[in-house]
């Protein structure tokens, strides 16, 4: 039986006694396995047990790059390779002195002619620093978090190292702001993640949120921006007197029950499709199989062939595909009416509509260009606390609150400061010009993007809540899990409790 000692692994590796297939531990490949560390459960794979420890390389000659193991190197979660721009969860090499990485297929490659352009931006809709890179092919998954289409491996993106979210490059000057029919009172805004937290659900699918929705905060609206691009349409049917939006769930679980059944059979299940169709104005569902979507039509008025209804599942990840009627795109994983002749494709409400063919309507044809009078817009830089006059205002979960020094009469019993949870016992405290939030100085001073003796080299913003897709956040200093308020880095993910600046 042979023996390896392996730089990846503190126990002796013997060779497997039979030739199986599992995931490498230094890939995460599914690999045949050459060498096996039983009581470990430490799989290696035959390429991977010819892994140096380390290795010189022309891309970066003035040091040299080690390997690290992903299960022991886990700060942060994932690393871009300075060579590609893949984004990867697995083992790769990198520079000690440096901020070289290199993953395992570009460490053994000879010659890199030219390294990935990396750049790194803070965008409103996710807390961290943002990457440039590619998704990869080894975790590829999920959509982009602004126009919501689903990622590519190979497209170029600004990713999160802690979160492995995605935004397209393209799509970083989207608008922030558009003017939608649904919602003729004010403009739906782009919300940045500082006034969104997870537990909010769509109102128009009731799914939960991955990124920072479009919104009327004054209104508590809140819309995925797929359901804004599907709320340009509706379908008209005899079972009810509104439009219906059509909705592709995939969590079915909650959507109907006792108190929310289907208008048409009164059943209280999902049923097989997994879509439904929804009244937004009277909140009311209906299963899609119960609508009596017809199978196949023949509408010469918008094609020449017979169409089908299916789901549409695109050729590819980041392909795009429209309607033949109104022009808008197609959502993989909807039901859409398709041609087998000429590829042809339509929405169910563009195909069945029954009147004149509907101009075609876009979101990009609703964004709104009007200067804001409204105060500070949901989105941006625009929530860093400002000084006015004698003013500070801190951003919350239910509103901004601006706040003005008070005396202790004024302030609401019981003398608690909101922020820090502490009594307030004298000094200068400051509440809210519109609610009962109070707090002291020092606190409400926090708001106020600054260092702190603890965390000098980045500026630390206060957070009312664990920012969306946190579902726990620890503090770095006491390592005590974090309820409330806190001072988070969105750099390199830092946080501080607020209580331990007292």
């Amino acid at each position: 039986m042979e023996e390896l000692q392996h730089c990846s692994h503190e126990c002796a590796l013997t060779s497997s006694e039979t030739v199986a297939s599992s995931i490498c531990n230094i890939c995460n490949k599914d690999e045949l396995v050459k060498f096996t560390c039983k009581p470990c459960n430490f799989d290696l794979c035959e390429a991977c047990s010819k892994l140096p420890s380390s290795v010189s390389h022309d891309f970066h000659p003035d040091h040299p790059l080690v390997l690290c193991q992903r299960k022991y190197d886990k700060k942060p979660a994932r690393v871009v390779c300075s060579g590609c721009g893949n984004m990867s969860s697995g083992s790769f090499y990198k520079c000690k002195e440096c901020e070289i990485y290199l993953d395992l297929d570009c460490a053994l490659m000879e010659n890199i002619i030219k390294g990935w352009d990396a750049k790194e931006l803070l965008h409103d809709s996710h807390a961290h620093l943002l990457t440039r890179c590619r998704p990869g092919h080894g975790d590829a998954r999920g959509s982009c978090l602004l126009c919501e289409l689903p990622l590519s491996p190979s497209a170029i993106c600004y990713g999160c190292i802690h979160c492995y979210c995605f935004l397209h490059e393209r799509c970083l000057d989207l608008p922030t702001k558009i003017q939608h029919p649904i919602h003729p009172a004010h403009p739906l805004r782009r919300l940045s993640f500082l006034r969104f937290f997870c537990e909010k659900t769509c109102d128009a699918c009731g799914l939960g949120f991955i990124s920072a929705p479009f919104g009327c905060v004054d209104c508590n609206l809140h819309i995925h921006l797929r359901c804004a691009d599907t709320l340009l349409r509706g379908l008209m049917h005899k079972s009810h007197r509104h439009r219906l939006f059509y909705v592709s769930s995939t969590d079915a679980s909650g959507v109907f029950g006792r108190n929310n059944p289907c208008q048409i059979c009164k059943g209280a299940c999902m049923m097989s499709l997994n879509s439904y169709y929804h009244c937004v104005e009277c909140g009311l569902k209906f299963h899609f199989e119960c609508l009596r979507i017809p199978k196949s039509v023949l509408k010469k008025s918008h094609h020449i062939h017979p169409l089908v209804c299916k789901k549409f599942i695109a050729e590819e990840d980041d392909s795009l595909e429209y309607c033949g009627v109104c022009e808008t795109k197609l959502h993989r994983g909807h039901h859409v009416y398709s041609c087998n002749e000429c590829g042809f494709l339509g929405h169910i409400e563009c195909i069945l509509n029954e009147k004149a063919p509907p101009s075609p309507l876009r979101l990009k044809d609703l964004y709104s260009n009007d200067n804001d009078k409204e105060g500070p817009p949901a989105n941006g830089g625009d929530f860093e606390v400002k000084q006015l006059e004698n003013k500070l205002m801190v951003t919350g979960i239910e509103h901004i609150h601006v706040m003005r020094p008070v005396s202790m009469s004024e302030l609401d019993g019981p003398l608690k400061c909101h922020i820090c949870k502490e009594n307030i016992r004298g000094g200068s405290p400051f509440k809210c010009e519109i609610c009962d939030f109070q707090a002291h100085q020092f606190c409400a001073d926090l708001g106020r993007q600054s260092t702190h003796p603890l965390h000098s080299n980045h500026l630390l913003i206060l957070l009312p809540k664990l920012p969306a897709r946190a579902l726990r956040m620890d503090c770095d200093i006491c390592k005590e899990e974090i309820y409330g308020f806190s001072l988070f880095c969105r750099i390199c993910s830092f946080v501080i409790g607020i209580n331990l600046n007292y």
